[in-house]
């Protein structure tokens, strides 16, 4: 049977964390998860994140059903490297997989896209699951930073928010490696709909310089396309 110590909560998230020596009382569901679940004790000490940059390290004061702790000493983690991924509508329910596995490789904001052959009908009602998801990512990979997850957009209204300089990658089956067009510290990475994008859509996006890549030889998913692009520029030194 595992000992008490090997059961502390491994890492938390507590977004109102204030500077070193300030109370916090984490939520119903942070405190559900060190009492009942970790069976933390008053005195324990653990590790929690805000999601804006700071880790922290919290001693727990009081066990209760709203858990307290003081707040012992915080560090910034700034991002060395910044990817936004904008996505068309995968098939199925795969969004949930996709939003999960973007958030445990780091990347920095998610935009669902409106494109001509699909639309985020659900988005409305599936946000407030995506944003679970996002912050078990964060806590399951111990990050300083919660990914961001806007509202639908289409494609055009996306495109014209960009902001200047940067790499800008579509996933393509006909692209080159990454490695080959990977420049600076910001990508933007555009992944067409399960259905793929149209000729105008294609063209619209060579128009804003992004550059087609590919992660297989072989014809993807358009979420296992998103999380290939994820997962390689996560891996870069």
């Amino acid at each position: 049977m595992p000992s008490r110590a090997s059961a502390a909560p491994a890492f938390l998230y507590v977004p109102t964390m204030g500077p070193p020596g300030s109370a916090v009382v984490l939520s119903e569901a942070e405190s559900h998860y060190v009492a009942r679940v970790c069976r933390a004790r008053a005195g324990d000490l653990v590790t929690a994140s805000d999601g804006r940059g700071r880790v922290g390290a919290l001693r727990l004061a009081a066990i209760d059903r709203s858990v307290r702790a003081t707040i012992e000493s915080i560090e910034t983690v700034p991002r060395r490297r910044t990817v936004w991924m904008l996505c068309g509508e995968p098939e199925g329910q795969r969004d949930d997989w996709m939003v999960e596995k973007l958030a445990e490789l780091g990347v920095a904001r998610w935009t669902p896209i409106d494109t001509e052959r699909t639309s985020w009908h659900s988005a409305a009602r599936r946000h407030d699951r995506w944003e679970r998801l996002a912050v078990a990512a964060l806590k399951q990979s111990r990050s300083a930073h919660l990914m961001q997850l806007d509202a639908p957009l289409a494609l055009d209204l996306a495109l014209g928010r960009l902001s200047p300089g940067g790499t800008r990658w579509v996933a393509s089956e006909a692209g080159n490696s990454p490695e080959a067009s990977a420049e600076g510290a910001s990508v933007t990475a555009l992944v067409g709909p399960a259905a793929g994008f149209t000729g105008d859509e294609a063209a619209l996006a060579a128009e804003y310089v992004f550059q087609p890549v590919a992660l297989s030889r072989a014809r993807l998913r358009a979420e296992t396309a998103a999380i290939s692009v994820a997962a390689w520029w996560a891996a870069q030194p």
